[in-house]
């Protein structure tokens, strides 16, 4: 009996770890693509300064990852 209840708590661990590691993907996938829409907006308004910044926002984009 008390191996039974081991054997589903080790399962639902497993479970909700698999769950934690599909969100953080998600909300990485996400943040990849607003720094990767703000790095388009900053380069579409063009200027030596707003390069700078896509630069930024692009290293933090990589250190994201």
């Amino acid at each position: 009996e008390e191996i039974e209840k081991e054997k589903i708590e080790e399962e639902i661990e497993k479970e909700i770890e698999e769950e934690i590691e599909e969100i953080e993907e998600k909300i990485e996938e996400e943040i990849e693509e607003e720094i990767e829409e703000e790095i388009e907006e900053e380069i579409e308004k063009g200027g030596s300064s707003n390069e700078e910044e896509a630069e930024t926002l692009k290293r933090e984009q990589e250190e994201a990852q």
